[in-house]
């Protein structure tokens, strides 16, 4: 696909929106654009300097609260940010979350996410654009160096094992381990010991 028209951009840029709001139930947002290296609408570069410099600043004061081994002001920080985040939420040192989508994001009570975890709330393909929910319910355990993709649900209970590269979603109580993730049910996991 060659590169959107104004009035495609104004109109993609507003389905974003609505998605973003909630307006929508779907919990991934896709549209397809030209090739990243041209201006897509989508990208916070594609703005004004002021803009793309208040997206660096927030990003890299994120960066640099989540690499601190104090979890308070990682939690605080992304819930002004927009994310939804439950009680006893543990985010380890080192994790990496999208700042551009915070808002995309929802951890339920109970989540540990482990040292240099990914989560990435959006993401470019060569010939399009694509935006997505990440819901890690209650209870579930995301392990060091996993990274979550967007629009991925983890249940309640399940466990992301440590190196696994989530797209997909796990079932509450599964696990998923793997690149690309295996999931593995209850039944499963019990054969295998």
């Amino acid at each position: 696909m060659g590169n959107l028209g104004e009035n495609d951009i104004r109109e993609a840029l507003k389905g974003l929106r609505e998605f973003r709001s909630g307006k929508t139930n779907d919990r991934i947002f896709e549209y397809p654009t030209g090739h990243p290296s041209s201006p897509t609408g989508f990208c916070f570069c594609d703005k004004s300097v002021l803009k793309t410099t208040a997206v660096c600043i927030r990003g890299g004061i994120l960066a640099f609260v989540l690499k601190l081994p104090f979890n308070r002001p990682k939690v605080s920080l992304l819930r002004k940010m927009g994310a939804k985040i439950g009680k006893n939420v543990y985010i380890s040192a080192g994790v990496w979350i999208d700042p551009v989508y915070t808002d995309l994001l929802t951890i339920e009570d109970n989540v540990m996410i482990g040292m240099f975890a990914t989560i990435v709330m959006h993401e470019f393909r060569i010939n399009g654009f694509r935006a997505g929910k990440v819901i890690l319910r209650e209870g579930s355990l995301i392990g060091g160096n996993a990274a979550i993709r967007c629009g991925v649900e983890v249940g309640a209970g399940a466990t992301v094992a440590a190196g696994t590269v989530l797209g997909k979603d796990v079932p509450p109580g599964a696990i998923a381990r793997g690149n690309p993730a295996r999931i593995i049910n209850k039944g499963e996991k019990d054969a295998e010991k």
